[in-house]
């Protein structure tokens, strides 16, 4: 696989989850209101997510790994 594409798509991946943090009526099955402590861990699963790949995206950028492989 191209470097090229597997940045591409990890930052797809980054931003979905980052989607799905700022609106959390995406996680929300048919507005149902007592999902709010659901939500709350939710949320924070989809931050450290997206944390956790933006950090081994960078590791990979700046990896002198020729073979262009995330572990």
């Amino acid at each position: 696989m191209n470097k090229s594409n597997i940045v591409t798509a990890e930052l797809i991946v980054i931003f979905i989850s980052l989607y799905c943090f700022f609106r959390p009526t995406v996680l929300t099955a048919f507005g149902y209101g007592l999902s709010v402590d659901g939500v709350v861990i939710v949320r924070t699963l989809c931050l450290l997510f997206a944390l956790y790949n933006f950090v081994r995206l960078i590791y990979f950028l700046n990896s002198d790994d020729k073979k262009g492989s995330i572990k």
